[in-house]
């Protein structure tokens, strides 16, 4: 069994994924993520730490709520964001959870009215949902959690502009952050964004 502490339906469909077993990333992370904590991960590579976002956003949520997001993904690019929403789906099969991604939509009038006819997670890189906001196609008055993956890509020099605007404009909530490594920009974004992160080496 993957975690017997998992939701039962969300564990039918893990298992009917595929996933047999978690990894080390995986067990230290769900629990401590259920438990409310910010949360910033260093992992390599193929340690489940994707996994570990959609497991635990869906583990949190449960099902659909009210109509504005309750979590968002930060991801690197619009194609990441696809992909992303692809396995949200693949495990949320067994919730009434709505999820959208920025590849929903060719334009930003479409997907504004996608994420305000209802919503409970959205994926999207920093600078989409800057754009989201100052066209106030996104409530974020319900913002439960943040998880930013593969913050390697996303907290640089050339954009860390974007993430930065946009943590400025979300209200207190989780956050949790997966990277391959930490750096300056990182540390800045843990001391001026995050409550008393708890950080994880898994290297």
């Amino acid at each position: 069994m993957f975690l017997k502490k998992l939701d039962p339906q969300l564990l039918e469909a893990i298992e009917e994924y595929g996933f047999e077993t978690p990894t080390e990333v995986q067990k230290a992370c769900i629990s401590k993520i259920k438990s409310g904590v910010d949360l910033f991960v260093k992992a390599p590579d193929n340690s489940g730490k994707t996994h570990t976002i959609i497991i635990s956003l869906i583990q949190q949520l449960k099902a659909e709520f009210e109509d504005v997001p309750r979590a968002i993904v930060v991801v690197s690019d619009r194609e990441k964001a696809i992909q992303l929403k692809e396995q949200f789906l693949a495990l949320s099969h067994n919730t009434s959870l709505r999820i959208f991604s920025e590849g929903d939509a060719g334009n930003l009038h479409t997907l504004r009215d996608k994420v305000y006819a209802g919503s409970d997670i959205v994926i999207a890189t920093a600078r989409k949902f800057n754009e989201l906001y100052s066209f106030s196609g996104i409530n974020l008055s319900n913002l439960k959690m943040v998880a930013i993956d593969d913050a390697d890509l996303i907290i640089k020099e050339q954009i860390v502009s974007d993430i930065n605007r946009l943590s400025d404009n979300l209200p207190k909530s989780q956050r949790i952050i997966f990277s391959t490594k930490i750096t300056n920009k990182m540390d800045d974004y843990m001391e001026n964004y995050m409550n008393s992160p708890m950080v994880l080496d898994f290297e």
